[in-house]
C-alpha cells in the first residue's frame, strides 16, 4: 500500500548520438518523458527541435504498396543495416516498377474465393499468358447452373479450365484465338460469366522474391518514424540535446546502466526540486490490494507525495459488498470466476476477493445457492444455537439488522474522519484539521451524536444535556461556522472576509445546514447495506418458491434463478458499495487529481 517513490532525470547527449539515446531510453521502457515545451522556458534559453517528418511518409507509403499487392508487413525486432533517405526512396521507386504501380495505383478487391482461383491458375504462369500475341485468356466465374450448359457449346472454338468451385459459382479461364474473341465472349456474357481481370504479373512470386529486404528496411523506418515522434520530448540547450522525465527511483541504476557507452551524461533530482512538473503516480500494492488499482483509476489517482488509499477501499469494499451477498455457495462460484481469469483483467480480481466474503457472511447468514436452513445443523453445533446463527428473513431480526449497518456507517464515516484528520496533519492544512465536517470538529460533533443517541436510548446515560451538547455540538457547529475566518487568522491574515460580513453569515449558515444535514443522509445511506441483505434473501426465497411450484423441474428453476440473481444482483451490489466509497468515503479524505505514470514504451504504443 504505497506510491512508488521517483526520481526526475535529465539524460544529455550531442547530434550525432541523440537518435541513439531516444532508441537506448525507449527500450530501457523506465522512463516517463515530460515534453520538452514543459522544460523550455524564456530564462533558460532551451530550444525544441522540430521532428524530421520524411520517415512517416516513407512508412506510409510501405502500407499502401503493401495493401495494394495484398501483402502483410512484417516488422522485425532489428533491421539489419541503416538506411539513407536516398535508399529508401529509391527502393519504393523499384517496388513500384517491380508490381506495376504508381502513385495511385490500387489493386483491385479480390475476394477470398478469387485469390484461390488465381493461385492455382499461378502455375501457368501470369506474365507469359498476357505476353500471348495470337491467345486471349478470360479469367472470372459462372453460375452453377450457367456452366452446366456450357455442354452445349462443345464444338465452340475455345478451351477452359475449371479452377475452383462452390455452392453458387465455378471459377474459371478460358483461352481462345483473336478470330474467335468476340463469338465466344458473347457467349460467356449470355450465360451471365463475370470476369475478374487477369493480373499481368505473379505478384504473391514476386512479393516471395523481394519480402526480406522490404520488411528490413520497413523495420527501419518504423524505428525512424518512431524515434522522430519523440523528438518533441527533446530540448536543446546549446549543443546539447536533453530528454527529461520521471522514472521509479529504484530503477534509476539499472536505467543509467543501459547507456554505458554512450557519450551521455546524466541529472538526477527529488521530483520537489522541480515543482512546476507534475510528476506521475505509480501505485505498488500487494496481492489482494491489486485490483483494486481499478476502481482508484476510475476515481483519480492520488498525487504523488499523497496516501494510497488502495488497501482501505478493498477491506472496506469486500466486506460491505460480502454483507450484501451473503451466499456460501453463490459466493463459491464468484471466487472461481475470480481466480480463474484474475490476469484477464483485474475486474475478475475484485470478483474473486469479494467472493470469498460473500462466501463468509453467507456462512453465517446460513445461505447456500438460496437453501436457507442447509447449514442450521452446523451452527447448532459450531454456535451452541437453537436454530442457525442469524436468520435475516426473521422478522424480529429485520431491526437488528438495520441497525447494525448503521453502527458500520459510523464506524466508517469516523474512520474516513480520522483518515483525513492524517492526510491534513501531514501537509500542515491547519483550517482543514481543527475546523472542517472532516476535521477535528466534524469528529467530535460525530461521535457525541451517534455515541449520546446510543448511551441515551439504552438508557445508560443521558447525553444530551445543555453542558454537555453546548460542548460537543455548540462548539463543533460554531466551527464549522467560523472556519473560513479562522483558518485566515491562523496564515497571518485579518478575519474579515473579503465580501464582508453580512453576505459571509448569509452564506455560511446554509452551508453550515447543508454540513449537517450531509451528517445525517450520508449515515442514513449505510441502511442499504441492510435493505440489500433482505433484497438478496427474498430473491432466493422467490426462486426456491417456484422451484417448489414446477415439481421435478425444480432443480433447472433453481440453477436458473440463481444464474439470474448472481448476475443481477450481483451488478447492483457492487455498483452500490462502489457508490459508498466513492460518495461516503471518498469524499472525506480523498481527492485524486494524480498522473498516471506512462513510460516511453507506453507512449511508442499510442505513436503505432
Amino acid at each position: 500500500m504505497a506510491i512508488v517513490k521517483m526520481n526526475f532525470v535529465s539524460v544529455s547527449t550531442n547530434k550525432e548520438n541523440l537518435d541513439h539515446m531516444l532508441s537506448t531510453s525507449v527500450q530501457t521502457g523506465l522512463l516517463a518523458a515530460e515534453p520538452a515545451t514543459n522544460i523550455v522556458d524564456e530564462d533558460n534559453g532551451g530550444k525544441l527541435i522540430s521532428p524530421d517528418n520524411r520517415f512517416g511518409g516513407y512508412l506510409q507509403t510501405f502500407k499502401n504498396i503493401a495493401h495494394s499487392v495484398g501483402y502483410t508487413l512484417t516488422k522485425k525486432e532489428a533491421p539489419s543495416q541503416n538506411y539513407t533517405p536516398e535508399e529508401i526512396e529509391s527502393y519504393i521507386q523499384e517496388l513500384n516498377e517491380q508490381f506495376g504501380l504508381d502513385s495511385n495505383s490500387e489493386r483491385e478487391v479480390l475476394s477470398e474465393d478469387d485469390e484461390i482461383a488465381l493461385d492455382a491458375l499461378s502455375v501457368c504462369d501470369f506474365e507469359k499468358m498476357s505476353e500471348c500475341q495470337y491467345l486471349n485468356f478470360r479469367f472470372g466465374r459462372l453460375p452453377i447452373d450457367s456452366f452446366k450448359k456450357l455442354a452445349l457449346y462443345k464444338d465452340e472454338f475455345f478451351v477452359l479450365k475449371k479452377l475452383h468451385v462452390t455452392k453458387q459459382y465455378v471459377w474459371l479461364v478460358y483461352v481462345t484465338s483473336d478470330s474467335y474473341i468476340d463469338k465466344t465472349n458473347k457467349i460467356f456474357r449470355d450465360l451471365f460469366f463475370e470476369p475478374v481481370r487477369l493480373p499481368k504479373i505473379d505478384v504473391h512470386r514476386r512479393v516471395e522474391q523481394c519480402h526480406l529486404k522490404w520488411d528490413d528496411i520497413y523495420t527501419y523506418v518504423c524505428e525512424q518514424a518512431e524515434i522522430n515522434e519523440l523528438y518533441p520530448y527533446v530540448a536543446c540547450f546549446d549543443e546539447n540535446y536533453v530528454l527529461s522525465g520521471f522514472l521509479a527511483a529504484k530503477d534509476y541504476e539499472t536505467y543509467k546502466k543501459a547507456f554505458e557507452g554512450q557519450p551521455v551524461s546524466f541529472e538526477c533530482q527529488d521530483p520537489r526540486h522541480v515543482p512546476n512538473l507534475k510528476c506521475p503516480t505509480m501505485l505498488q500494492n500487494g496481492w489482494f490490494a491489486k485490483p483494486f488499482e481499478l476502481f482508484i483509476e476510475m476515481y483519480g489517482l492520488p498525487s504523488y507525495g499523497n496516501f494510497d488509499p488502495t488497501l482501505g477501499l478493498g477491506i472496506t469494499y469486500c466486506i460491505l459488498f460480502g454483507i450484501m451477498f451473503g451466499d456460501l455457495g453463490q459466493g463459491f462460484i464468484l471466487t472461481l470466476i475470480g481466480l480463474f481469469f484474475e490476469k484477464k483483467n483485474k475486474l475478475f480480481g475484485i470478483v474473486g476477493r469479494v467472493g470469498v466474503t460473500s462466501m463468509i457472511f453467507g456462512f453465517l447468514f446460513g445461505s447456500v445457492f438460496g437453501f436457507e436452513e442447509a447449514l442450521t445443523p452446523l451452527h447448532m453445533s459450531i454456535f451452541n444455537v437453537r436454530e442457525k446463527l442469524f436468520d435475516v428473513m426473521k422478522s424480529s431480526n429485520t431491526m437488528t439488522l438495520l441497525i447494525a449497518t448503521l453502527i458500520i456507517g459510523a464506524v466508517l464515516i469516523i474512520c474516513s474522519i480520522a483518515v483525513n484528520m492524517i492526510n491534513q496533519y501531514h501537509h500542515r492544512h491547519w483550517g482543514e484539521f481543527f475546523f472542517s465536517q472532516n476535521g477535528l470538529a466534524g469528529l467530535v460533533f460525530y461521535v457525541y451524536v451517534m455515541g449520546g443517541a446510543a448511551l441515551t436510548l439504552t438508557g445508560a446515560f443521558n447525553a444530551f444535556t445543555k453542558p454537555l451538547m453546548a460542548i460537543f455540538i455548540g462548539l463543533p457547529i460554531l466551527s464549522f461556522f467560523m472556519k473560513e475566518p479562522l483558518e485566515r487568522k491562523m496564515i497571518g491574515e485579518p478575519m474579515k472576509p473579503k465580501g464582508g460580513w453580512g453576505g459571509f453569515f448569509i452564506q455560511t449558515f446554509f452551508e453550515v445546514f447543508e454540513i449537517l444535514l450531509s451528517f445525517v443522509t450520508n449515515s442514513m445511506s449505510y441502511l442499504r447495506v441492510g435493505g440489500f441483505v433482505l433484497s438478496h434473501a427474498g430473491m432466493m426465497l422467490v426462486v426456491m418458491t417456484l422451484s417448489e411450484m414446477v415439481g421435478h423441474a425444480g432443480i433447472v428453476v433453481v440453477i436458473i434463478g440463481n444464474l439470474f440473481v448472481m448476475v443481477l444482483e450481483g451488478l447492483i451490489v457492487g455498483i452500490q458499495t462502489l457508490r459508498l466509497e466513492y460518495y461516503e468515503m471518498f469524499s472525506r479524505y480523498y481527492t485524486g487529481g494524480g498522473k498516471k505514470f506512462k513510460p516511453f514504451t507506453t507512449l511508442k504504443s499510442e505513436i503505432n
